[in-house]
């Protein structure tokens, strides 16, 4: 990596609102060596928005890995053949040559890599020193979230902090306490970023501080560490720099990209074909929308929703639903047993551009709500449950005050009838135990389908017995080869051993 570099022309794409231009991608050889590049300011802004620019196409990784293989979501496609590596993620029969598996190894540690240069060559760079610093400390930002998606995917992985030469490649697996280590190194020096407040209308989308103190906050949550976490949560708490929006599709509407309630998204912007445009919507939308049908919510999803829950209408499609311009009304019954699809990602035909796969339709990745419900759980479990309440029903408030009406549809086959005596009522209940399971049910209907339920069953050391259940329950295969000894881990990729000649460990049963 030291004598070539295969190096985007990152200038042209744009994670900050500035217009973008076709990318073009070029391995360089002879030319730009990592010796005489990144000298400049301009260098190094160009090296950051290559680690930025790496970011867009992991969300369909992480929805897939982070939803389907639990009981919120099924694979969907035309038939079990149809990405059958999906397949196995979701009935717990992965290999080591899991796609899956391989892509999100190597994806995230791509973005790594990528910002250890930054780090590494920023500070010897020609520029303004407080800018230079600011860009460093996103790369920072950016490598404790890569780390954290691999730590709570693989569990210990290596840890590198530096750019390698061929021969020092062979780098072997750290314990998952030492992953978590360096992630919090990295997002304490991340804290001091600025604020959301702080930047420019063109610099939306860049790690702040309150971006570096939520992952903070999650990545404690995760090690069960709530003292911990709850210091780093009330830092965004007591900001004030974020609300809760006031309808819950506003999270979810592209028209309120970087809103009050986004502390990081996934930025992508239209126009450039599938370039920098949202492409998971052609994996979820019906084939005449020219898409494939994935990614579909369960029946036992539905099932958590009390029945007037407005959050319903912007979690499902069903069969029946017209959107607003559309000639046709949705017909999943091909897709799925439960004739549900997911509302979350969709993007009606009306609002698209050229291109199903090139939508100007950011992802969030970490959003108020979630930082509210986990501030609500670590103070339940730090013995303060009646403080704890007052964070929970904030999220709840919000729901059942939201328009069970979708404004995108013209036909809309159930409408939640909501009571504003009885509609999601504020919760009281301050049993430690009963208020845990609570807060747990409420993370699921709060932010289900956003690839965040595995992470949660993980840390929650439920997993098992949660899709065991679903298995008996509804009778299928999902869930009910479930091992507790190896699936809470996915396996590091047979290639990235190989490559290893042998330093990588396989996780168990693999």
């Amino acid at each position: 990596m030291k004598t070539i570099i295969k190096y985007s022309l990152i200038s042209l794409f744009c994670i900050a609102g500035s217009s973008c231009s076709d990318l073009l991608d070029k391995t360089v050889y002879g030319v730009t060596t990592y010796e005489n590049f990144y000298k400049t300011e301009k260098e190094i802004s160009e090296a950051l928005t290559e680690c930025y620019y790496q970011t867009k196409g992991l969300y369909k990784t992480i929805v897939f890995i982070g939803d389907v293989t639990t009981d919120d979501a099924l694979k969907g496609g035309s038939s079990d053949a149809d990405d059958p590596e999906c397949f196995d993620l979701q009935n717990f029969v992965v290999t080591a040559d899991n796609d899956y598996a391989r892509t999100r190894w190597q994806s995230f540690y791509t973005i790594i890599n990528r910002c250890n240069i930054v780090i590494e060559k920023a500070p010897e760079a020609n520029g303004e020193p407080a800018l230079l610093e600011r860009y460093v400390k996103e790369a920072k930002f950016l490598r404790a979230w890569s780390y954290y998606m691999l730590v709570t995917t693989y569990g210990g992985v290596p840890v590198i902090t530096t750019t390698l030469s061929s021969e020092e490649y062979f780098i072997p697996r750290s314990t998952q306490e030492a992953v978590f280590e360096q992630i919090i190194t990295d997002l304490r020096d991340a804290a001091n970023l600025p604020k959301r407040s702080e930047y420019d209308a063109g610099s939306m989308g860049r790690a702040t501080s309150g971006a570096a103190w939520a992952l903070m906050g999650k990545a404690f949550l995760f090690q069960n560490k709530y003292a911990d976490a709850e210091e780093a949560l009330k830092q965004i708490i007591e900001s004030g720099e974020y609300e809760l929006h006031k309808e819950f599709y506003s999270n979810f509407d592209y028209a309120d990209r970087n809103g009050i309630e986004s502390i990081f998204e996934i930025q992508y912007k239209s126009g450039n074909g599938s370039n920098t445009g949202f492409a998971l919507t052609q994996w979820i939308s019906r084939v005449n929308e020219g898409g494939w049908g994935f990614h579909l919510p369960t029946e036992d999803l539905l099932s958590a929703f009390d029945i007037d829950d407005p959050r319903i209408t912007y979690t499902f499609i069903r069969t029946g639903d017209r959107f607003v311009g559309d000639a046709y009304t949705q017909n999943n019954s091909a897709a799925t047993p439960y004739e549900f699809h997911d509302r979350k990602v969709f993007v009606s035909t009306t609002e698209r551009g050229s291109y199903v796969s090139d939508i100007s339709h950011n992802v969030a990745i970490l959003r108020y709500a979630d930082v509210l419900l986990m501030y609500a759980e670590v103070l339940n479990e730090n013995g303060k449950s009646q403080e704890a309440l007052t964070y929970l029903n904030k999220v709840r408030e919000r729901a059942r005050n939201s328009n069970p009406v979708d404004a995108k549809r013209d036909i809309q086959v159930y409408i939640p009838e909501t009571n504003p005596l009885s509609t999601l009522p504020d919760i009281t209940v301050t049993d430690k135990v009963q208020l845990r399971v609570i807060i747990w049910e409420e993370r699921r209907r709060e932010l289900a389908m956003e690839g965040l339920r595995r992470d949660d069953l993980v840390r929650q050391k439920r997993f098992g017995d949660i899709m065991r259940a679903y298995a008996s329950t509804y009778n299928v295969e999902k869930g009910k080869l479930f091992k507790d000894s190896k699936d809470y881990l996915l396996p590091i990729h047979i290639d990235q051993i190989l490559l290893s000649q042998g330093t990588l460990e396989q996780n168990p049963d693999y």
